[in-house]
């Protein structure tokens, strides 16, 4: 029987698996205790993937041969294979404990521990791998995934660059170190490095997903597209991949394209909460909020803690015109990055308190300050005093309304922060509708003016617009750039109200780009467009201005606030998926008595929407 399991023998180390089976049965039916035929029997068939069958076949062989350090290094792999991770980590402790320098038994404990998370378990047994084998290049990568495991981010690209070293081109080296420098903040370095495993192995799917979510996460999205395109042409039913060219193609604006790839992305897996996120921001550019909603709904469902998912329900339900569940939930925005740092008083829930101090924060843009301080003067009838705190640039402008409500107005930029002021609640400037009870948005104070401009402000402008028309309008087609921004109007798409007879348009913007500036000097109706750009100091001066227009043409931005709160004409120009505050399918709000409200027909289409706004400007 030896000569036919020598025969066997052969057979499989030439990779002839049939002929070495049939051989090694024959010898375990001559002999049922042949050990070497059951162990390589069991390697045989963890070869196959049939590792029960070959944990079994090598259990017996280990038996009958306890001694010997291969039986127990290869039944540790195949118990590996079968999840059963303790018990394998147990063989491969008994192997080195029978053959301390046995080195591929170091390696594969080190990948047990690994596999476990025990990743400091893992660095130590691929540290004494190395001892053994220091040139081995797998196991330096394998000794630097375990660093980056725990968080040894330096040491773990130390571990990555001595693996390519010894092995030019490995790509898994290169996927690996990409991650490293991603984590130590070298974008750039990490991009090189997951295009380098590309380059070495052009099927690798990992580099490809790495590469593509590197991509949009460091601004640069576009790019992100067609690799994450790529990664699900060679595996499709990868959700993560669908999740990321979903995120990837929203961040350019192709929200009807990422629809379809957030919706694979769940249908894979109901359980990818942040994909249910995904889907629900996507259905709300889309201008879709009852799916946007329960697609958030889903997501708090799995998890109720996710800031992102909590914030964007609550601007649904806002936009809906549902306060009475949008303002509790839209308490979460304090709990987003960049957020105003609440200080340590009890919140005000709009309880009366006839004899202390109210501390009033503002929060986000100087729009919402302007469009919420209408709301300080009701809760100064419910406390002894208010101090509210605003932007610098503000300050001037609301002085006169602070003034003739009894609140004491400061500018954050002057708040002493190692002197507090003494008070003995506090508030941001946005939960005031929550505190004072508004439920709906018929509750909200419409009254307007409800800013005056301040006398010396006044005075300041007098005579200062000249012209050759008796109308004049402000006009504004550009707030603060951000991120996926849709507030923002190309200035060439204006030239319909630059066509209108008899307007001298008045510029609000306070700076202007090189190409506005060109594009102004050089249009042939210039000596109807005046411009203030370098003469604006603050949102007084603005104000002075709006003040003596017959109106103002704006996108959605501060000069639009301003405006409404002035109780001045406002054409207001919305994108398709407008913030909350201007509601759904409404001409009209009741923030802005005055305001006229045009929107967007589809994501994008400024022309359509401009071409309204004039025609309605020269029948008026």
């Amino acid at each position: 029987m030896d000569t036919v399991f020598a025969r066997g023998f052969a057979a499989h180390r030439d990779g002839r698996l049939t002929e070495a089976e049939r051989d090694y049965q024959a010898a375990l039916a001559a002999e049922p205790s042949h050990v070497d035929a059951l162990h390589l029997l069991g390697v045989l068939r963890h070869q196959q993937g049939q590792h029960a069958e070959a944990a079994e076949l090598v259990r017996r062989a280990v038996d009958l041969r306890p001694a010997d350090a291969g039986l127990q290094l290869n039944l540790g792999n195949a118990l590996k294979a079968l999840g059963r991770i303790d018990d394998a980590i147990e063989r491969f402790r008994n192997a080195l404990h029978l053959q301390p320098g046995f080195s591929l038994a170091q390696y594969n404990l080190g990948n047990a521990y690994a596999a476990a998370g025990r990743h400091e378990d893992a660095a130590d047994a691929f540290e004494k791998a190395l001892r053994l084998q220091p040139l081995d290049a797998a196991t330096w990568n394998n000794f630097g995934n375990a660093l980056l495991g725990m968080r040894r981010y330096e040491e773990g690209a130390k571990a990555f660059h001595r693996a390519l070293q010894i092995r030019p081109g490995h790509a898994g080296a290169h996927n690996n170190l990409g991650m490293a420098l991603n984590a130590l903040g070298d974008t750039h370095g990490a991009i090189d490095q997951f295009r380098a495993a590309i380059a070495a192995e052009p099927n690798y799917v990992a580099a490809h997903f790495n590469l593509g979510n590197l991509l949009d996460a460091a601004g640069r999205p576009l790019e992100a597209v067609p690799v994450l395109e790529k990664v699900l042409s060679m595996q499709p039913q990868f959700a993560p991949a669908h999740f990321g060219l979903g995120h990837a193609l929203a961040a350019i604006g192709s929200h009807e394209e990422a629809l379809p790839q957030f919706e694979r992305a769940v249908g894979l897996d109901p359980k990818y909460g942040v994909a249910w996120l995904g889907l629900g921001n996507a259905h709300f550019a889309l201008g879709a909020h009852k799916p946007a909603l329960r697609a958030f709904d889903q997501a708090l469902r799995l998890d109720p803690g996710l800031i992102a998912a909590n914030l964007n329900r609550a601007l649904t339900l806002l936009a809906l015109g549902d306060y009475a569940r949008g303002l509790p939930a839209y308490e979460w925005r304090l709990r987003t990055p960049g957020s105003i740092t609440l200080p340590s008083l009890p919140a005000w829930k709009g309880e009366p308190l006839p004899r202390q101090t109210l501390r009033i924060l503002a929060e986000q843009g100087f729009g919402d300050t302007l469009q919420f301080v209408r709301f300080v003067p009701f809760a100064a009838k419910l406390v002894g005093q208010i101090v509210l705190e605003v932007q610098p640039e503000l300050v001037a402008l609301l002085e006169p309304a602070a003034h003739a409500a009894g609140v004491t107005l400061k500018s954050t930029a002057n708040v002493n922060e190692a002197a507090p002021i003494d008070a003995d609640a506090f508030s941001p400037l946005l939960s005031l509708p929550l505190a004072l009870g508004i439920s709906n948005a018929d509750m909200v104070p419409s009254r307007a003016p409800y800013l005056v401009v301040p006398a010396a402000y006044r005075k300041k402008w007098r005579g200062s617009l000249g012209g050759q028309s008796k109308r004049k309008l402000g006009i504004a087609w550009s707030g603060r750039i951000q991120p996926s921004e849709t507030r923002s109007a190309p200035l060439g798409l204006l030239e319909p109200f630059f066509k209108l007879e008899g307007i001298d348009w008045i510029v609000l913007q306070p700076t202007l780009t090189d190409e506005e500036r060109t594009f102004l000097d050089k249009h042939p109706r210039a000596r109807f467009i005046q411009r203030l750009e370098g003469k604006l100091e603050n949102f007084a001066d603005t104000a002075a201005i709006v003040d003596r227009l017959d109106g103002v043409v704006s996108i959605d931005t501060a000069v639009a606030h301003l405006t409404g709160a002035l109780g001045k004409p406002l054409w207001l120009m919305l994108p398709f998926a407008a913030d909350w505050r201007w509601g759904i399918d409404t001409a009209s709000t009741p923030w802005y008595p005055k305001a006229r409200l045009f929107r967007q027909p589809q994501p994008g289409a400024w022309e359509t929407m401009i071409e309204r706004v004039a025609g309605d400007i020269g029948a008026s």
